[in-house]
């Protein structure tokens, strides 16, 4: 193997070993092998074939090759002398003001409508401004040639005004820079533009006349060479003369890469590092610094932009796009960068633009057609701006997070020796309530049993179970004094059910009537217990003998001096000699005579205990007497107390427990019950065996619950279930304080601080990097005050370019003017001077790579940023075109086109990223056509409220007598008049119903857009109410238009109208145009992404109707999405049961009267509907994984702009009071749950 660095080509070196040598791009840098090799860039064929699809954009150019015809110019030399001084003076001027004739107003305003349409379609998809007043018009032929154009230009602004138009000029008069090139190059006359300029201005007044004499005497010597003053309104521009000098020199690494050079492409790949986004929940303060929210997907792409790495993004429709380009220049100004933000579309840098002045940085984006007044904005902030004080805001905010991450990780972190969460519990615990019937145990697990059975509870669930089979529960501690018992075998069982028994019916009752006999003859009180019996018998007995031997009166005082004097000397060593015999011989006298007690001492203290006790058992004063019979009691006695001590092992009793020790009457209750016959003792060594087993898992508590409410077998499980995961949760509550004890109400408190913390907090943002903008502003004023001199000067001296703001302050232009937003075609009117650190292609799948190069090679960081699907490069001419002209019509490879677009090309060689996640408040139904049927399913967005409420966005609207006859010359059917009056319909229709929503038409036929135009223009001259609505100046008006114009606008709704029609015997003749061509599936995406709320589809035919070899390409999905629309049924929703407790709230809510959907469209857990109210409830479980920002700030509001009430529902409250839960829904929703009822009270008299 060569060992070779993978930075260049291999070469030897001195010691005949191959290393790598790094290969450079540029030119000028490579090494030349051989004497007939020539050093060059192997991306060199490219860039030829780049400039050569330069030369061709926007066709032939009008400003030198002007169409002269009535349909593509407004004649003004022969207006009316009133109009035309009011307009000449920049006086918004209407056009029948300045043509007064019938006939050429006619012309005229079929010309101005080509031109406002050309005007409009290069301004909002180019951000092109074409439409000027053309002053002279030149005509020469040179080379076989024919040339024609403008002298001067003046810009104009056009526009619809009811049936007529309006016209002011926008600006002063320029030398046609294409024509002054083409007079040096060819004839070698070179024209002093200002000098030109100077010329039309007669002491104030605009006068055209002396540039046209003076031209006139220049070009006299030419014999072929006219000039006529005129006035003529068109669309002029040339863009591909601009963007080829830009294209002079394109070395730059992204540029050499997509040109084929390796190494290039090798080093790019190596300059990439990628960098993972810093945790939300976890980043300091200081380091939060977006301008706007952004999500997680979005935050991805900002790192990696704000790390410096080219990439690029692919957005789909609503996926935040805007927002994400702004955060990311917020991101590279706040490191000082200067960036350039390139977009065909002009709506899309307007809003780029006013998303950043909406968060206070008005002047911070720059624009080469408002550069004067930009800056002039920019340094006005500079001197306002004010330090933000955010340290209490950001200290506030890192104690709240601080709770709250500890609190849900608490939640829904598993214990580490138990295996689950808090959550895990309460979820568990729900769903065992929803069990048709649920357990119900009361009893609690030690926490080593819980331990125990933390890994398996089904042995011990099987164990329990095969007991209840045997009946181990079906008896409980009220209903058998067998329960709990336990025998070695049944034998055992057997005897000693035979055992209670005998007692019961003999010895017992003999024993009591005996020993109540006996001891009603001594006037001691009644024995209480057997034990106690045992205790009277033992008394009596001592009582006899002691009484065989002393004299009775030993009873009638205390013996303690007489067991003293005869105990030995050693323990009564104070008692003299004489007391103790005069003691002993007293103590002699009780003997009885004949009597010999050997122990004297030991005796008498027998004596003395006998005498204690006796007192304890009679009245005062009784002396002791022993009664007849005592032997044949204490016989009794003795069976009795063995019997019972029998019992007391089976029944587990012991001590204060045995059967002796009982109550009399108790004891009778209970050897009754022993001596019934029962089922009890049925199995019972069975189940005692199994048991046993469990003995060591402490479930005392818990099996006797069990029998106590006779749990059955099918049961046992679910107990045992209810009883470890209550038993768990408890122990968790316990040990976790960072759950705050489960109290919502702080937990509630706790959000809405942090929400309100946040909030603050983000809109700091913007303040900040003003602050930072401002102080580079102050520091700029003092280090280079020559440069603020110079500026003030240039911003004194009236509009200013590029060039002229770098050359008067160079370092103070990065402060002012930190972010330039330029069409494509406009990027060539920034000065190469103005270094940019970024570069970021928005819409890049819009235009062509060769139409970005001039944007490319300005940066060394390449952000391009498109949607995949919609965004398709398509060509186009600056020129108004003569409706005959082949350019009109000529057909173009969508799909070709799209893969030479700047984003298909950059995505082959810069890392992809892509945002799904969109947040567009439209249908359901649309969304999810549209996602499925163009975007593979990747677009991931959250239900609209609307749809839960039955109200559908994507319509079908069959014209049913929508025939006519086919065309002479294509043969199709095309606009016939029932589509165009359903149309009109429609439109009128929406503007009474809906006048604050915009309104679009989408139509895959120019000439029945044309004609919709025409009729819906008529419709407004007979009902002049509607004037405003269609016609006036909005943000976004009322539009006319064909899918491939469509791509750079959407609106609220849009009616898409076919524009093909069946023939009187019902044929469908048509190809179908544009989507009937390759590329046709991209063109219809367009057409039904153009709505942000709801599209209707108007077509005179049913799919059915087209002959099968007719459709292709975009006609079959079309037809395909027309079946569908058709056929389209609500299908049942499906039901997500997998979390308990919104099941068990989903049943509550039904049960007050709210329609319920759980799992709704598998994106919210819960949503209710009450009327017009849509609810949706979350709860801990759906917002955990996701940041404290996203869950608890911008979720609810991105449902809240869906038209979602927002519930937010913790876990606790849910599980602890799931009926106050449901009545808080319901009152959100409307209903009423409780409170007082008012009923009417009849008026008498």
């Amino acid at each position: 193997m060569w060992p070779a660095d993978r930075r260049g080509a291999l070469v030897a070196d001195d010691d005949g070993d191959v290393r790598a040598e790094p290969q450079l791009t540029a030119p000028h840098a490579l090494g030349v092998g051989g004497e007939d090799w020539a050093s060059g860039n192997v991306a060199q064929p490219s860039w030829t074939l780049w400039r050569d699809e330069l030369a061709e954009v926007g066709g032939r150019s009008p400003l030198l090759h002007f169409v002269d015809a009535r349909s593509t110019r407004i004649e003004l030399s022969t207006t009316h002398p009133g109009g035309l001084a009011r307009f000449i003076t920049g006086a918004p001027t209407l056009l029948s003001n300045l043509i007064r004739d019938d006939v050429a107003l006619r012309s005229a305003r079929v010309a101005a409508d080509q031109i406002a349409a050309k005007g409009l379609e290069l301004s909002t998809t180019r951000g092109i401004d074409a439409v000027c007043l053309g002053i002279g018009i030149a005509r020469w032929t040179n080379g076989g040639v024919e040339y024609g154009g403008p002298i001067l230009l003046r810009p104009l602004a056009i526009r619809r005004a009811g049936r007529d138009f309006e016209l002011k000029l926008r600006g002063g008069p320029a030398l046609n820079p294409a024509f002054a090139r083409a007079l040096e190059q060819q004839f070698g006359i070179s024209l002093d533009a200002a000098a030109f300029v100077a010329l039309t201005d007669a002491a104030g007044t605009f006068k055209p006349n002396a540039v046209i004499d003076q031209l006139r005497g220049l070009t006299g010597h030419l014999g072929d060479f006219s000039v006529a003053p005129r006035l003529v309104v068109s669309t002029f521009a040339d863009v591909s003369h601009r963007l080829l000098a830009d294209a002079a020199d394109l070395t730059h690494p992204v540029l050499d890469a997509l040109g084929g050079n390796a190494s290039a492409k090798y080093a790019l790949g190596e300059a990439n590092a990628a960098v993972e986004p810093s945790d939300p929940d976890r980043r300091d303060p200081s380091t939060d610094t977006l301008l706007l929210d952004a999500d997680a997907e979005q935050e991805r792409v900002i790192a990696q932009i704000e790390a410096g790495n080219s990439l690029v993004v692919k957005t789909m429709p609503g996926t935040g796009g805007t927002q994400t380009i702004v955060n990311a220049i917020g991101a590279l100004v706040r490191q000082n960068k200067r960036v350039l933000v390139v977009s065909p579309r002009r709506a899309t840098l307007h809003g780029i633009a006013d998303r950043v002045a909406e968060v206070g940085l008005t002047g911070l984006t720059v624009t080469p057609r408002s550069l004067r007044r930009d800056v002039i904005t920019a340094i006005t902030r500079n001197e306002k701006a004010q330090k933000p004080g955010l340290g209490d805001i950001d200290e506030a905010l890192v104690r709240l997070r601080g709770v709250l991450i500890d609190y849900r990780g608490a939640l829904g972190r598993p214990d580490g020796v138990l295996g689950v969460s808090v959550l895990d519990c309460v979820t568990e615990l729900s769903r065992l309530a929803l069990l048709p019937d649920p357990p119900s145990t009361s009893a609690r697990l030690p926490r080593t049993t819980v331990e125990a059975l933390a890994l398996d509870r089904s042995t011990v669930a099987q164990t329990m179970v095969d007991a209840a089979r045997l009946g181990e529960f079906r008896y409980g501690p009220d209903d058998s004094p067998w329960y709990g018992a336990s025998f070695a075998d049944g034998e055992a069982a057997q005897r000693a059910h035979t055992v209670a028994q005998r007692l019961h019916d003999e010895e017992l009752p003999r024993l009591l009537v005996r020993a109540g006999e006996l001891i009603g003859s001594t006037r001691m009180r009644p024995f209480e217990s057997v034990a106690e019996l045992g205790t009277y018998l033992k008394l009596l007995t001592d009582l006899r003998d002691t009484l065989d031997r002393f004299q009775p009166s030993v009873f009638d005082r205390s013996l303690s001096e007489l067991i003293a004097a005869t105990a030995p000397r050693r323990e009564s060593p104070t008692m003299s000699s004489g007391n103790r015999r005069r003691l002993k011989a007293l103590a002699r006298e009780y003997v009885r005579p004949g009597m010999h007690v050997g122990d004297l001492h030991d005796a008498l203290t027998r004596v003395q205990q006998q005498r204690m006790l006796w007192q304890r058992y009679v009245a005062a004063g009784v002396t002791p007497e022993v009664p007849v019979g005592i032997a044949d009691v204490q016989v009794a006695w003795q069976q009795v107390s063995q019997d019972l001590a029998e019992l007391d092992i089976p029944l587990d009793r012991s001590g204060d427990t045995r059967l002796a020790t009982l109550p009399i009457d108790e004891l009778g209750s209970l050897v009754e019950g022993l001596a019934a016959e029962s089922d009890v003792l049925e199995s019972i060594t069975e189940r005692s065996e199994l048991l046993s087993t469990l003995r060591h898992l402490e479930l005392d508590v818990f099996l006797g619950d069990l029998a106590q409410r006779h749990v059955p077998e099918e049961r046992v499980a679910a107990e045992l279930e209810l009883a470890w995961w209550r038993s768990a949760l408890d122990g968790l509550l316990e040990s976790e304080r960072a759950l705050l004890g489960a109290n919502t109400g702080v937990l509630e408190r706790l959000e809405a601080d942090f929400r309100l913390v946040d909030e603050a907090h983000a809109s700091g943002s913007a303040q900040l990097l003003a602050w930072q903008l401002a102080e580079d502003w102050k520091i700029g004023l003092l280090d280079w005050p020559e440069e603020a001199d110079a500026l003030k000067r240039t911003l004194r001296g009236g509009a200013i370019s590029a060039s002229t703001l770098n050359r008067a302050a160079p370092h103070l232009a990065r402060v002012v003017a930190p972010v330039w937003l330029a069409s494509p075609y406009e990027v060539p009117g920034i000065s190469d001077e103005l270094a940019f650190d970024a570069v970021v292609l928005v819409d890049a799948g819009a235009v062509t790579l060769a139409e970005s190069l001039g944007s490319i090679r300005r940066a060394k960081q390449i952000v391009a940023v498109g949607d995949p699907v919609t965004q398709t490069p398509s060509p186009f001419t600056t020129a108004v075109l003569q409706p005959d002209d082949p350019a009109r019509t000529a057909p173009f490879d969508v799909d070709e086109l799209h893969g030479r677009s700047a984003l298909a090309q950059l995505s082959e060689l810069l890392p992809v990223l892509s945002l799904t996640r969109s947040y567009r408040a439209g249908g359901d139904d649309l969304a999810e056509l549209v996602n499925r049927k163009f975007y593979g399913g990747r677009i991931d967005s959250l239900p609209w409220a609307g749809s839960f409420l039955g109200h559908n966005s994507l319509a079908l609207d069959y014209v049913e007598n929508g025939t006519g006859l086919p065309d002479t010359v294509t043969g199709a059917v095309e606009s016939v008049d029932a589509e165009v009056n359903r149309v009109v319909d429609l439109v009128i229709e929406h503007v009474t119903s809906r006048p604050r929503e915009s309104l679009m038409v989408v139509t895959a036929n120019e000439r029945h857009a044309v004609r919709v135009q025409q009729a819906v223009l008529a419709a407004v001259a007979a009902r002049p109410e509607l004037t405003d609505a269609l016609l006036g100046d909005r943000p976004e008006p009322f539009a006319v238009t064909t899918i491939d114009r469509a791509l750079a606008q959407s609106r609220d709704r849009v009616i898409f109208s076919l524009g093909y029609g069946r023939t009187p015997h019902g044929r469908v003749l048509s190809d179908f145009g544009a989507l009937g061509r390759p590329g046709g599936e991209r063109l219809l995406a367009v057409a039904m992404t153009r709505a942000r709320r709801s599209l209707l589809i108007v077509t005179c035919f049913r799919p059915a109707d087209v002959e099968e070899g007719r459709m292709q390409h975009g006609a079959v999905a079309l037809a395909e999405i027309l079946d569908e629309i058709a056929d389209r049924r609500d299908d049942p929703p499906q039901v997500d049961a997998s979390d308990p407790m919104l099941v068990d709230l989903a049943r509550r809510l039904a049960e007050r009267g709210l329609r319920v959907s759980l799992g709704h469209r598998s994106k919210l857990g819960l949503v209710v509907a009450n009327g017009g109210t849509c609810v949706v409830i979350d709860t801990d479980a759906a917002l955990l994984g996701r940041s404290l920002r996203e869950s608890l700030r911008l979720r609810p509001e991105v449902l809240r702009r869906l038209g979602w009430h927002y519930a937010r529902v913790h876990a606790f409250e849910l599980f602890a009071d799931p009926d106050g839960v449901a009545d808080r829904v319901a009152r959100l929703a409307g209903v009423e749950t409780g409170g007082p009822i008012t009923e009417e009270i009849a008026v008498v008299g």
